[in-house]
């Protein structure tokens, strides 16, 4: 589980944007970056055939977020007591799963992802989905258990204490579903099995990452090679940045690095 220090020489834009916006219903960057997915993809074939571990395209890009973070350590960063800037320690990325029949969402935190190999990445996160499918849980149980006997006038109040205690105060209420910091340093969103190739996700205030990262559907598009153009598989990354934590420049400084890394994907091994 990450620690947290204060940043003190943040520059003096972020420590007025961390003042002067509230968490984070307005500071919302949205971009999206096309990549040529014919090298990722043979890279997972040929990755699960000698490890025998299932692996998707979610993986690729939840490990390629994680290693990206780990690069630019500056913007994994969170905002508490309404404007103070804190650095994560470590790199945690939580990955969403569609449970109940894709009638409802969940997700597992992967702790310290830029460590892990993409296969021990992959099995954890398989593992983790089992139990909460499969009602085993205990934390995502818990926590269904306490949501529904929260009457619906009471929801919004209730939401907001477990914002305080679990992001202000950082207490690990895993008993009752509710870790510290639950969400980690970004959230990464499959939407392609549902056939969606471009989306963008609005901040849950619960969370405190400064990024959501949105994987659609790989589809064939027009793509330069040099001087003339091919039909490729392509995937378009959407994100959504917390503006208070990363401005244009570290936002394009990221996307060029998961370019770098999907352009090699063997990096992401």
């Amino acid at each position: 589980m990450s620690t947290f220090a204060p940043i003190e020489n943040a520059s003096s834009f972020r420590r007025m944007a961390a003042a002067m916006w509230r968490a984070p219903s307005d500071p919302s960057i949205y971009g999206s970056m096309d990549v040529d997915a014919t090298e990722p993809l043979a890279f997972l074939a040929e990755h699960q055939r000698v490890t025998g571990v299932r692996l998707t395209v979610t993986h690729l890009v939840a490990r390629a977020v994680a290693l990206a973070l780990h690069d630019q350590p500056e913007i994994n960063g969170k905002i508490r007591f309404g404007g103070r800037l804190e650095q994560r320690s470590t790199v945690d990325v939580f990955v969403t799963v569609a449970t109940e029949g894709n009638k409802d969402l969940s997700g597992a935190r992967i702790d310290r992802a830029d460590e892990k190999p993409l296969a021990a990445l992959a099995t954890e996160l398989a593992e983790r989905v089992r139990k909460i499918r499969g009602g085993e849980d205990a934390a995502y149980q818990q926590s269904r258990r306490a949501l529904r006997q929260v009457p619906w006038w009471l929801a919004r109040a209730a939401t907001r204490l477990s914002d305080v205690l679990v992001n202000e105060l950082h207490l690990d209420l895993s008993a009752h579903g509710m870790p510290s910091d639950p969400f980690g340093s970004a959230i990464v969103t499959s939407v392609g099995m549902f056939g969606i190739d471009s989306a963008f996700a609005p901040f849950v205030p619960l969370a405190r990452c400064p990024m959501l990262i949105l994987v659609p559907e790989i589809r064939p598009r027009p793509w330069a090679v040099g001087d003339r153009v091919e039909v490729r598989p392509v995937l378009r990354l959407c994100a959504t940045f917390d503006h208070r934590l990363i401005d244009g420049a570290a936002a394009g400084r990221f996307a060029n690095r998961l370019t770098q890394l999907f352009a090699t994907p063997q990096l992401l091994a």
